[in-house]
C-alpha cells in the first residue's frame, strides 16, 4: 500500500524527501480533515458546559484518552495525562515527586546515556534544588543498554530509573522488561516511549513501569500533545506541583481541595483539539493495520539504507546493525564535512534530515563526537527517497 498518498504534504511539496520523523511526522488527511470537522462543528469549552457542543467536545476528549489507554494497555483511561510537551510532562512529574517528598537529599536516579534532554535537564534540575544524584548508565559497543554497569551503578542509593525505550539517535531499541526483572519494589520505574510508540506497540503491563510518557507529534498528530501515563494509586496518591482552574473542587480563602483523578493533574482549560488530533492518528493507524506492518516495511528499508551507506566512504555509523534491534533511525558522522553544512545542502536538494547533537548532548561526548546527521523514516518513505539521499552524498564527496 503507498501510505504517501494519505499525507497531503507531499502532494503540495511533490518533491520533498522527508528523512526527519524522528523529530516530528507528518499528518495523514485522515487527522487534518477530522480536526477541521471538529472545530467547525463541535468545538467549545469542555468539563462545566451543559450544552450540545460541549458534551460533544468532553466525549471527544474521553475518547481520546479512551484509545491511548488502548494502545498502552492501561486498564484505566483515568491513568492517562495530557500535557503540552514531553519535557513539560518530565518536569511536572520531577515536580510532582519533588513535592510528594519522594526523593530525599543523596537519593540516585539512574538515566541512560542515550537520554533524550527532556529526561536529563529535569532530574539535573532536582539535583541542584534538593541534592540528589543522578548516574548514567553506559551504552556497549553496539549501543544496547550496559547491563553490567546498570547493577554495579543499581545500589540501594537508587530510588529512581528513567530510561528512554529507543535512543532518537542511533534508534536502539533497548530491552525495558529485563530492566524491571532486576528493579526493587523500593525504585520508581519512568519511561520514556516518545521514539517507540511510533514505531511497535507499547505495554505499560510488559514494561511494569510506574510512569510512561510519549508524544503526540511523533506519530502522526498534531504539536503540543502529550501523553504522561502514571499508575492509577500513584495518582490518587500524590499531591500536583501546580493547580488551578477545573484541578479543584473546592476553594475557600484559606485553603482548597484536590478534584479528582486525572483532572487534579490537569489545571486550566485543556487542549481538545490536539486531544481529537491524537484520537484520529490512533484510528488512522488502527485503520491501516499499521503496527502489523511496519515490521516487514522497516526491516525491509533498514537493510537497504544500511546497504546503501557503505558506498559512501570515510562514514561512521553510531548504530547498531542487528535490525531486530532497532528502529528506522540513522546517525551518521561524516569525517570530511559538519553534519550542519551537509544538511544544509541537502535542504537545497529538497531533502529533509537533522544536524547537530539530537538534544542528546552527553551520548554525543561519550562517544567523543561533535555533531552527527541524523536521517529518520517512517511509513511515507521508500527506497527511492534513500537513493536520492546517497545520489547527493556521492556528488558532494566528488566535489569535496
Amino acid at each position: 500500500m503507498n501510505f504517501r498518498q494519505d499525507f497531503p504534504i507531499f502532494k503540495n511539496n511533490p518533491n520533498l524527501v522527508f528523512l526527519d520523523s524522528t523529530a516530528s511526522s507528518q499528518k495523514p488527511s485522515y487527522v487534518i480533515d477530522w480536526i477541521k470537522e471538529f472545530l467547525e462543528n463541535s468545538y467549545s469549552n469542555i468539563h462545566r458546559g451543559m450544552y450540545d457542543i460541549a458534551i460533544i467536545a468532553e466525549d471527544f476528549y474521553v475518547a481520546s484518552k479512551k484509545i491511548v489507554a488502548k494502545h498502552l494497555e492501561a486498564d484505566d483511561y483515568r491513568e492517562v495525562i495530557y500535557t503540552f510537551n514531553t519535557t513539560y510532562a518530565s518536569n511536572l512529574l520531577t515536580s510532582t515527586l519533588k513535592k510528594n517528598k519522594i526523593l530525599k537529599k543523596w537519593d540516585k536516579v539512574l538515566l541512560s546515556i542515550a537520554e533524550h534532554h527532556a529526561n536529563i535537564v529535569p532530574w539535573l534540575m532536582l539535583k541542584e534544588e534538593i541534592w540528589i544524584e543522578v548516574e548514567f548508565v553506559k551504552v556497549t559497543k553496539d549501543y544496547d543498554l550496559d547491563f553490567s554497569d546498570f547493577e554495579e551503578k543499581y545500589d540501594n542509593k537508587v530510588k529512581i530509573i528513567s530510561f528512554t525505550q529507543v535512543s532518537n539517535v542511533t534508534g536502539q531499541i533497548f530491552d525495558l522488561e529485563r530492566v524491571w526483572k532486576l528493579k526493587r519494589d523500593d525504585t520508581l520505574f519512568v519511561v520514556d516511549a516518545s521514539q517507540s510508540i511510533p514505531h511497535f506497540p507499547v505495554s505499560v503491563k510488559k514494561l511494569n513501569c510506574d510512569f510512561l510518557f510519549f508524544t503526540g507529534h511523533k506519530v502522526l498528530a498534531d504539536s503540543w500533545i502529550w501523553v504522561l501515563w502514571w499508575k492509577k494509586e500513584l495518582l490518587e496518591k500524590y499531591s500536583p506541583s501546580f493547580s488551578g482552574g477545573w484541578a479543584i473542587w473546592e476553594v475557600t480563602c484559606a485553603s482548597y481541595t484536590d478534584w479528582k483523578i486525572p483532572d487534579k493533574f490537569e489545571p486550566g482549560t485543556p487542549n481538545v483539539t490536539w486531544a481529537v488530533s491524537l484520537l484520529r492518528a490512533f484510528e488512522y493507524i488502527e485503520k491501516i493495520w499499521w503496527f502489523e506492518k511496519i515490521d516487514k516495511v522497516e526491516k525491509e528499508l533498514i537493510e537497504y539504507f544500511l546497504e546503501k551507506i557503505k558506498e559512501i566512504p570515510k562514514v561512521k555509523l553510531i548504530w547498531s546493525t542487528n535490525p531486530k534491534k532497532r528502529i528506522w533511525v540513522f546517525s551518521l558522522v561524516f569525517e570530511w564535512i559538519h553534519s550542519n553544512d551537509f544538511a544544509e545542502i541537502l535542504a537545497e536538494n529538497q531533502i529533509a534530515v537533522r544536524s547537530w547533537k539530537h538534544c542528546a548532548h552527553p551520548f554525543h561526548d561519550f562517544e567523543n563526537e561533535w555533531n552527527s546527521l541524523r536521517v529518520s523514516l517512517y511509513l511515507y518513505n521508500d527506497k527511492a527517497d534513500i537513493d536520492k539521499l546517497i545520489k547527493v552524498a556521492k556528488e558532494l564527496k566528488r566535489e569535496i
